[in-house]
C-alpha cells in the first residue's frame, strides 16, 4: 500500500527528455516508450527519491485551479501506475535523510 510520505524514485534503466513540456520515457527493461503530459512531466521531476508523495502534491496544489482531493487522488493513481509499469520505485524515506 502506497502512503504519502513514500518517496518516489525514477527507475534505473529509464532514460527521459522533455520535448514542448512533455516528457518522453524510454524503458530499457521493457523497451517500451512513455509519454507524460504537463503535471505528468512536473511528477516525473520531482520524483527524485527526494520528495514525498504529499510534497508532489503540495506542489501540484500550487499549479493547479482542481480541488485537493482530485489533485490528491490523481497524483496518487499516476504514481501507482508508474510503479506498476516498473518506471518509478517507491522508497519508504527519502534520499535526504542523514545516516
Amino acid at each position: 500500500m502506497m502512503k504519502m510520505s513514500d518517496c518516489p524514485l525514477r527507475g534505473m534503466d529509464s532514460a527521459s527528455c522533455v520535448i514542448n513540456n512533455q516528457t518522453l520515457i524510454v524503458q530499457s527493461s521493457s523497451k517500451k516508450l512513455y509519454m507524460l503530459n504537463g503535471a505528468g512531466t512536473k511528477i516525473w521531476e520531482l520524483a527524485d527519491g527526494k520528495h514525498a508523495i504529499a510534497d508532489i502534491v503540495v506542489r501540484l496544489r500550487r499549479e493547479s485551479r482542481k480541488p485537493d482531493i482530485q489533485i490528491r487522488s490523481e497524483t496518487q493513481a499516476f504514481i501507482e501506475e508508474l510503479v506498476s509499469r516498473g518506471v518509478i520505485v517507491l522508497l519508504k524515506q527519502s534520499l535526504d535523510v542523514a545516516a
